[in-house]
């Protein structure tokens, strides 16, 4: 009888990084997940949430997806979220594991750290949504929140938004913010500024950036511009509810996924009654079919909320294993052997 040994490629962060995960291959990725699901082509059960007491210690999501099209694959992210990790343990907030299934068969193909995967599609996220969004002579970003997750997004922003010049970044702890402006400066030859205030970070800026764990008002309905992008990354509340009510147009990832979440504002305002579901002008993969459109005038303040989909881990995550194939890395671990007279 015809004997199988079941295997998986193991792949540690420094495989997944040795491959070739880079932000150009994380943006061409998830910008094909955002077609490919608003073409019908992505099964994405919502996300399962493990509440550990989200203030206390923290969460850890469990987000399937099968993601058709050319990547014709399955597979599943446990990304534990703890917010205290940085401070109390010396740990990231995010550490997470990616495993990718064959899809006809169900055999299990990788397990992969996520969590650089997981930080780059979420910047690749807000980088997609700016390329289809943002004014192209935009010229400076404000980023509140200037942790792990700040650094892919200025790096997908400046690849997507070509006239970027300058990038100004505002955390509560301002050491944080100064180490930011030090290294995004050598790493990506960009203009990049502490400042000590949230309004100084964004009075003036073409695109703005909320990536924190906040769950009260830190952006100011007044600082925010005519003709502003506003990425809302964080899964709370991070500015005021006017700044929602006065953007000219309100587009999301998926308005399910953003709904099931529950905390983020356009969720919570929603669920009171302050918003509703006519209000929100797109997906944002209906905007790359040319379904709907994007950015309608120079003047318009757009509102974009990515609340983040397993496709794209998914799909960022064949893309890795595809490379690290190819490349020969990672080690080759042993499940089972099966004999077909076995059941």
């Amino acid at each position: 009888m015809q004997q199988h040994e079941i295997e998986f490629l193991y792949l540690t962060q420094d495989d997944v990084r040795a491959a070739g995960l880079t932000m150009a291959l994380a943006l061409e990725a998830v910008e094909k997940t955002f077609r490919l699901y608003a073409e019908g082509k992505i099964n994405m059960p919502h996300k399962t949430v493990l509440d550990l007491g989200e203030r206390e210690r923290g969460r850890v999501n469990a987000m399937p997806a099968y993601v058709g099209g050319e990547f014709d694959v399955c597979g599943i992210k446990w990304i534990a979220g703890f917010p205290h990790n940085p401070i109390k343990h010396n740990l990231p907030r995010g550490i997470g594991l990616l495993l990718i299934n064959d899809a006809w068969t169900g055999v299990p193909l990788a397990i992969m750290d996520a969590t650089l995967i997981s930080a780059m599609r979420t910047g690749a996220a807000t980088g997609v949504g700016a390329k289809y969004l943002a004014r192209s002579e935009s010229e400076v970003v404000a980023l509140i929140g200037a942790g792990v997750q700040a650094r892919t997004q200025l790096e997908a922003l400046q690849a997507t938004v070509p006239g970027l010049r300058r990038a100004r970044a505002y955390d509560v702890r301002a050491e944080t913010a100064h180490a930011f402006a030090v290294e995004m400066r050598a790493a990506l030859g960009m203009d990049v500024q502490a400042v000590d205030t949230p309004q100084e970070a964004v009075e003036g800026a073409d695109v703005i950036v909320t990536a924190t764990v906040a769950d009260e008002p830190i952006v100011k309905d007044a600082w925010v511009k005519p003709g502003s992008l506003f990425a809302h990354v964080g899964s709370y509340q991070e500015e005021e509810e006017a700044v929602v009510v006065n953007a000219d147009m309100l587009v999301v990832d998926d308005w399910e996924t953003v709904l099931h979440r529950e905390t983020p504002i356009l969720a919570k305002m929603f669920l009171a009654g302050r918003l509703s579901e006519a209000d929100i002008h797109a997906d944002l993969g209906e905007i790359i079919l040319g379904r709907k459109p994007g950015r309608r005038a120079e003047s318009e303040r757009i509102f974009y909320a990515p609340i983040g989909m397993g496709s794209e881990d998914v799909a960022v995550g064949w893309e890795v294993y595809r490379l690290a194939q190819e490349k020969g890395l990672g080690r080759r671990l042993p499940l089972f052997d099966y004999n077909h007279g076995r059941g």
